[in-house]
């Protein structure tokens, strides 16, 4: 079975399309939980004066880092914690 060119030509702009809509489509989920995750910190920021200490700490040592992207905390119990740490810079004690 042979396909002339338009054939082959429609089937490679639409799996293009297709491809060009997943990866739209992995990019919004992503930027969706970046921002549920700064939304969290910053609610936790508001209301824990651990939290509020310990990240400006951390943005004495590194202002350029951000919190909810470039380290996440954790609430252990009645502390909170370095959870994830995205950055190349050294991860600090806490």
């Amino acid at each position: 079975m042979s396909y002339d060119a338009l054939t082959v030509s429609a089937i490679v702009i639409a799996t293009a399309l297709i491809v060009v809509i997943i990866l739209i489509g992995r990019s919004n989920a992503n930027y969706d939980r970046k921002m549920r995750i700064l939304a969290r910190h910053l609610m936790m920021m508001q209301d824990n004066e651990e939290a509020k200490k310990l990240c400006k700490e951390i943005r004495e040592k590194h202002p350029d880092l951000c919190v909810g992207l470039d380290f996440t905390f954790r609430e252990n119990g009645e502390h909170i914690e370095i959870d994830e740490w995205n950055s190349s810079k050294p991860r600090p004690r806490g």
